[in-house]
């Protein structure tokens, strides 16, 4: 991105939040409106390739396009060194990053975007205008609780990009779905009828009619006769032939008779497809089988454990802790404190120490929600009370008890609040952020609070907010709040809503999504959340906010518990079934691991450990992933 432009940008009505992508005529950023706080995209246009007569000639085109599945064209903005159009910003990204990701979509799903695509095709045709470059790449997905929706990009754009084609492979479209006769120019209703056939063909299919070089293309487009495979219901076979007849007369009449041939097809195909896929998304195309592990450790446990939590080596000061590999544990309203050092001696080393070292056992009136380990100790939230316990509480030669192997340690009280809190703890420590949880009132009040000296939290500022679900702090200077959006008529759950605000209670943003989440988590990667989708349990959802883009991750597991480390994530079924993703999302192991998990952490970016609880007894896991076959370097 030029300096100049983003001077221009920050001068405008808009705020750049990240590149999106890379379109066919230049850059595309993701923004927002510095008033109204509504995403868009900027779409750069390139002056030399765009002269002003022509470019606004087309864009009344653009602008009188307004359907559900047609990207919204806002208007054009101009600036001394650019023009840019503003246009509807779609999270989900483009359909060809759907189709490149190691997964397979539902064929219910894939055959209801071909249908959206229709529609919008339709309405454009009406008007009598022609696509041009039908194809995955100009289709865009917003995320919905149901799946996708799809919105067609590049209207009129890529009318225009044939009057200033050079050559007939020039910018005129992608030849894997041109229709014959674009080959020689012509274009017309039918020929984007062929593209949404070819589209059709490869959702179905699982790749396209024709491959090969443009001329090899250009020959089978011509001249090879489509074969489909046995395996595609019949009444879509027919619409596949026909929408890919080599004369455009034999092709249907319109996208509104293909949209209605289509929609009785997938009402008979439903009833073949959908079993065999139950309520599954997205499954991936090549399932790794899970492997067999040997567990380099196990400890025999008689309390379950809730949370486990590692205090990592990379903390600046770990002066005070005489082992500086512990995991705290939580159980009930429990924290207890081991130690697992490395014997240097043994070949190879092994993963843990064999008993541990208990350090210290520290008893709270309630049970504990969530503990956020810190160099100088750690904060164990409770409904409605914070405490701290300092490291040296967990000192071994000063806390332990000869006799009993483990001392009671006193925390100390920090925050006490009237009713069930929400709280998110700074990396820092320094401050903290509370909000109410789930309140009947649609809105509630968010305080901030400081804390001197590992003195109690003293409130400093409150603000107004909906009433959350989940609060997190994800940077020294940010609050992060979850809240359900719901249908004022039925009171269900239909989204989100994030709102955004610094540590001084100023708002940052906010954003609306049409998908329901829960148990969101922070990783180590910037401005990206993981979180639960309930209306499809096999799913995984990456949230990344800068710029805004929303994944699923198809998994053959329901997510239970997830870990993050630095090189990915591991994400474990109640069956205990884990799965190894990186930090792109894509699988690279599968591990058989132990039922009835409780709690999951890495030790180390090549240690996890696990604990179980079934009926009256449990244990603890370490693995090292090292010894297992992953597509990783460690």
């Amino acid at each position: 991105m030029s300096n100049s432009f983003v001077r221009e940008l920050h001068r405008s009505k808009y705020r750049l939040l990240g590149l999106a992508g890379q379109g066919q005529f230049g850059r595309v950023y993701c923004a927002s409106h510095r008033k109204t706080g509504r995403l868009v995209a900027l779409k750069e246009l390139d002056r030399d390739r765009f002269s002003t007569h022509k470019f606004l000639r087309e864009l009344r085109f653009l602008l009188s396009l307004q359907h559900d599945n047609i990207v919204t064209c806002y208007a054009m903005e101009q600036t001394s060194t650019g023009r840019y159009l503003v246009m509807e910003y779609c999270e989900g990204g483009t359909l060809r990053n759907l189709l490149e990701e190691d997964v397979q979509l539902h064929p219910i799903q894939g055959l209801n975007l071909v249908t959206q695509i229709l529609a919008g095709l339709a309405h454009a045709h009406q008007r009598e205008i022609v696509h041009c470059d039908i194809k995955p790449e100009n289709i865009l997905l917003t995320t919905t609780a149901q799946g996708w929706t799809a919105k067609i990009s590049d209207f009129g754009i890529a009318r225009l990009s044939q009057e200033l084609a050079s050559n007939e492979f020039s910018d005129t479209g992608s030849p894997a779905y041109m229709a014959p006769e674009r080959f020689y120019g012509q274009y017309s209703i039918a020929s984007d009828l062929y593209a949404v056939g070819v589209l059709l063909f490869e959702l179905v299919v699982g790749q396209r009619p024709f491959s090969g070089a443009p001329a090899e293309l250009m020959s089978a487009h011509l001249n090879q006769t489509v074969q489909v495979p046995d395996f595609v219901p019949v009444d879509l076979q027919a619409i596949i032939r026909k929408a890919l007849q080599k004369l455009p007369a034999r092709r249907f009449r319109s996208a509104l008779e293909m949209l209605q041939a289509l929609s009785g097809a997938i009402a008979t195909a439903e009833q073949v497809l959908k079993p065999e896929w139950a309520t599954m998304l997205l499954r991936s195309h090549a399932p790794i089988a899970p492997a067999d592990i040997q567990y380099e450790y196990q400890e025999i446990l008689d309390t379950p454990i809730q949370q486990l939590r590692h205090l990592s080596d990379s903390l600046s000061n770990t002066s005070s802790l005489i082992y500086p590999d512990q995991v705290f544990r939580v159980y009930g309203n429990r924290v207890g404190c081991h130690a697992y050092a490395e014997d240097a001696t043994a070949v190879p080393p092994p993963l843990l120490r064999h008993p541990p070292i208990t350090m210290a056992r520290v008893r709270l009136p309630d049970p504990i929600s969530n503990l956020v380990v810190q160099s100088q100790g750690c904060f164990a939230v409770t409904p409605q009370n914070v405490y701290w316990l300092a490291a040296t509480l967990f000192n071994a030669s000063s806390n332990l008890s000869s006799e009993a192997g483990a001392a009671i340690a006193l925390p100390q009280l920090v925050a006490e609040f009237e009713r069930q809190m929400l709280v998110a703890i700074a990396p820092s420590g320094n401050w903290m952020a509370t909000a109410d949880q789930n309140a009947k009132a649609a809105t509630g009040q968010l305080l901030i609070w400081r804390l001197h000296n590992r003195q109690p939290f003293k409130p400093a500022m409150a603000c107004t907010t909906p009433a959350g679900f989940q609060l997190l702090a994800p940077d020294a200077h940010h609050i992060t709040l979850f809240s359900h959006l719901t249908n004022p008529d039925t009171q269900a759950i239909t989204g989100v809503q994030i709102d955004f605000l610094t540590r001084r209670g100023t708002a940052a943003g906010c954003l609306q999504l049409a998908v329901p989440m829960r148990h969101v988590v922070l990783t180590p990667t910037p401005y990206r959340f993981l979180a639960t989708e309930p209306n499809h349990p096999t799913c995984l959802l990456f949230l990344d906010v800068k710029p805004l883009r929303i994944r699923r991750i198809g998994l053959a597991i329901v997510p239970h518990l997830i870990a993050a480390t630095t090189w990915g994530y591991a994400v474990m079924s109640q069956l205990g079934e884990i799965v190894l993703l990186d930090q792109y999302g894509q699988q690279v192991g599968r591990i058989a691991g132990p039922p009835a998990p409780t709690a999951l952490a890495f030790l180390a970016p090549h240690q996890l450990i696990m604990a179980t609880w079934e009926d009256t007894h449990g244990y603890l896991y370490g693995v090292n992933l090292r010894t297992l076959d992953l597509d990783l370097l460690f």
